[in-house]
């Protein structure tokens, strides 16, 4: 169950066109510094039934700039820290992406740059940076991409509804879509998207639930479902990982 958690975590009431996408939780790109906190509630089910429950915080962070090219980039961060049946870990991902890449309508994990991983529970937390973007680090930003993936075609605009979050009681449009992925490892994701949005919210995400039934080798093992909910927000994020350049 390990792998399909890690998969699934590892993050605007505007006017949509009427080609509606499903960008994940990075629907507008806050000056540098900006910093967002979601509280978090999964639920995983394995193959044999067994029920799996995680709950925790997941923080989406604008921690630096830098240039690449001379293209101006954003170092975003993505912190979850969670519990998972009794055990406390943290895992940060710290990526370097261009910013005409990143916010809707954006594919911002097929132009990272560069990247970094820590976990609380592996090499007794020391970041390493993940090698090969195109290669074998790539199947690991994979893990990502409920975050930070690209439109869903298979998108369709929601009603407005009122939510009660951080930013207080708004009236917030939303977006619902689907996707099946195929990974390295014949691993495959059956995902359902369903994202409530506001102009005040620092990346535009006010809630955000993902349902994932995942396959391997045409084998189920195990279906996962995460919800979150803007919780706090501020402008001066600072890395977990700052000697990470």
């Amino acid at each position: 169950m390990i792998t399909i958690f890690r998969a699934a975590f590892v993050v605007l009431c505007v006017l949509i066109p009427s080609a509606v996408f499903a960008d994940g939780m990075i629907y507008q790109l806050p000056a540098d510094g900006t910093w967002a906190r979601f509280d978090f509630d999964g639920k995983g089910t394995e193959p044999d039934g067994k029920v799996v429950t995680m709950i925790g915080t997941l923080t989406l962070s604008s921690v630096g700039a830098a240039e690449v090219d001379g293209e101006p980039c954003r170092w975003i961060e993505i912190a979850m820290e969670s519990k998972r049946e009794g055990q406390v870990f943290t895992a940060i991902h710290k990526l370097l992406i261009p910013e005409k890449h990143i916010g809707k309508g954006k594919e911002p994990l097929e132009h990272v740059q560069k990247a970094w991983f820590m976990h609380s529970m592996i090499a007794d937390g020391t970041p390493r940076q993940i090698e090969d973007l195109k290669g074998t680090g790539a199947r690991q930003l994979a893990a990502l991409r409920p975050f930070l993936h690209g439109p869903i075609k298979t998108s369709e605009k929601l009603d407005k509804v009122a939510v009660e979050s951080k930013l207080g009681k708004l009236e917030c449009e939303g977006i619902t879509a689907q996707e099946r992925t195929d990974n390295p490892g014949n691993v495959s994701y059956d995902s359902t998207y369903t994202i409530r949005l506001h102009a005040t919210a620092p990346f535009g995400v006010v809630t955000f639930e993902n349902t994932m039934k995942v396959e391997r080798d045409g084998k189920s093992q195990g279906t996962m479902t995460g919800k979150m909910k803007l919780l706090d927000f501020g402008t001066d994020a600072k890395s977990a990982v700052p000697d990470s350049k």
